[in-house]
């Protein structure tokens, strides 16, 4: 009688919670025919040019090379002459790009896509095509921005173009707006200087939709579909110096310890450390979403975490990915001592890079690396903070209208939040809208996705393609 009320009672919240997902399952379960996506040649062209640019920004603006930037300007007028004729205004810098495309209802509160025109440095020797040579090869275009971020910024331009070239007027007025200095996140030459201009504008929006997650396949192992990611808000960012000093010398007759040694003790601490694991609201409406259109067992892990928290945490801390989204992540990036080989240093400094779920901010985060240092030799110093950006809902018509315009383009794909793990320029128009949403409408998978900011960057002709109709499916369906 004991053993059969212990089984009764272990298997009573398995029992609610297989109930549970199967009902929820059978939710929101709308058909969506998809939109017949053909082979766009101009759109294809037109980025493989724009790779051959080589706007690379930098923290330090003396060091950017703004002629490069004027070439892709005057490129763009070229390649979009009716976009830059009748639809560009004028911006505040003569760097960044601002382009309004009038709709049909005056009384509708616009909307606004973004995407940045700047990249990253890349080293010719490390590729198999020329980073800025725009290269096609095995279905793809190589090069730099190819991806981050000038896919984006082509297909909203080729979208807006093919619109105003038929007379096809959307409803609500859509600006596009392009700034030049994401990739140094912080700078305040880009989309810093447009939201201040849109503020002095008098502009809200009812949508902004900036670039962020992919149409990715192979997600979460087990789950054969692709995953459209949609950015609903994104982790803080905090910059933190550690600092030591000790007793400098000769190498030849070295006292100990020594700065370089107890900065190194700090930093394995660190590493061999992790955050405490947090569900937050864009991760557990992340795993919501997945779990509704997953398969067994994914959709009972996901759909009940009062559950299967445990399981999961497990689970996702043995992926650098997974256990992204659950925790803050706090890892060594920059060590400095010595300049010399035989001499001990005076001084040894570090930086720890953060990346702060919401609820983590700057205190929180500095005191958890004293309490996991715990060595009163050593300063902790806080050089860059950017708090957790606000949360965007994923109830209401305008995320609707994103994930129905993802759908119709990426029929197979599963849509759901996801908390970013890196930050966009959408955080610099946080004031100007309530959803804000990061998306990159690209499908590719994990090695695809790892390109990025790294050797190979490169885009198929399908996803470039894919882009454009993207756009314009979403300002006709908002």
């Amino acid at each position: 009688m004991v053993l059969l009320s212990i089984l009764i009672v272990l298997l009573f919240p398995v029992t609610i919670a297989t109930v549970r997902t199967l009902i929820l399952q059978n939710t929101d379960k709308k058909r969506i025919v998809g939109t017949r996506i053909e082979e766009n040649k101009e759109a294809i062209t037109k980025l493989q040019a724009a790779i051959t640019f080589k706007t690379v920004s930098n923290l330090d603006t003396n060091l950017v090379d703004w002629n490069e930037f004027e070439r892709f300007h005057e490129y763009l007028k070229q390649a979009f002459p009716l976009a830059t004729q009748t639809l560009q205004i004028p911006s505040d810098s003569p760097h960044n790009l601002i382009y309004c495309l009038p709709g049909t209802n005056v009384e509708a509160e616009p909307a606004l896509l973004t995407a940045h025109q700047d990249v990253v440095s890349a080293q010719p020797s490390q590729w198999k095509h020329d980073p800025f040579k725009g290269d096609e090869a095995e279905g793809f275009i190589w090069g730099r921005g190819s991806f981050d971020c000038k896919l984006q910024l082509i297909a909203i331009l080729q979208a807006f173009e093919e619109m105003v070239s038929s007379g096809i007027k959307p409803q609500r007025t859509w600006y596009a707006a392009f700034g030049c200095d994401e990739e140094v996140n912080g700078g305040e030459a880009g989309a810093t200087l447009i939201a201040r201009q849109f503020e002095r504008m008098g502009l809200t929006f009812s949508l902004i939709m900036d670039e962020g997650g992919a149409v990715a396949e192979r997600y979460i192992g087990g789950i054969n579909r692709p995953i459209a990611v949609v950015g609903v808000a994104e982790k803080g960012y905090l910059d933190a110096e550690l600092s030591c000093c000790q007793e400098a010398g000769h190498s030849s007759t070295p006292t100990f310890p020594t700065a370089l040694g107890k900065i190194s003790e700090a930093l394995v601490k660190i590493e061999r450390t992790k955050h405490k694991a947090t569900f937050t609201q864009p991760v557990i409406k992340m795993l919501e979403n997945i779990g509704k259109e997953a398969p067994f067992p994914f959709a009972f892990l996901f759909l009940n975490l009062w559950l299967t928290k445990p399981i999961l945490k497990a689970t996702f801390a043995k992926n650098p990915t997974l256990n992204a989204i659950i925790r803050t992540t706090s890892v060594p990036t920059v060590i400095q001592a010595s300049d010399k080989n035989n001499v001990i240093a005076l001084q040894a400094t570090a930086v720890v890079n953060s990346r702060l779920l919401s609820s983590d901010d700057e205190k929180s985060t500095v005191k958890w690396i004293q309490d996991t240092v715990k060595d009163k030799n050593i300063t902790v110093k806080v050089m860059r903070y950017d708090k957790p950006s606000k949360e965007s809902p994923v109830e209401g018509k305008a995320y609707e209208a994103v994930k129905v315009s993802i759908k119709k383009c990426f029929p197979d794909a599963i849509v759901s939040s996801y908390l970013m793990l890196g930050a966009t320029d959408a955080r610099k128009y946080q004031n100007l809208a309530k959803y804000i949403y990061r998306f990159t409408p690209a499908q590719m998978d994990k090695s695809e996705i790892s390109r990025m900011h790294g050797p190979d960057e490169r885009m198929s002709k399908e996803n470039i393609s894919a882009a454009v109709s993207f756009f314009k499916v979403l300002m006709k369906n908002w």
